[in-house]
């Protein structure tokens, strides 16, 4: 990866944080289906693969 290509965010990082709040109440309410680490890890794989394509 090239080190001088710039970076967006999509949000900020107080924004993000604010949002993985609302989601994990989600989870703990039962209105969305709760995530497991590993599920975590398998997601970080595809997402690294898809970046580098």
């Amino acid at each position: 990866m090239d080190m001088t290509m710039e970076q967006t965010r999509l949000c900020t990082i107080s924004e993000s944080i604010i949002q993985s709040c609302k989601e994990m109440k989600s989870m703990r309410e039962g209105r969305t289906p709760k995530r497991s680490l590993s599920e975590l890890f398998e997601n970080i794989e595809r997402w690294s693969k898809e970046e580098k394509e």
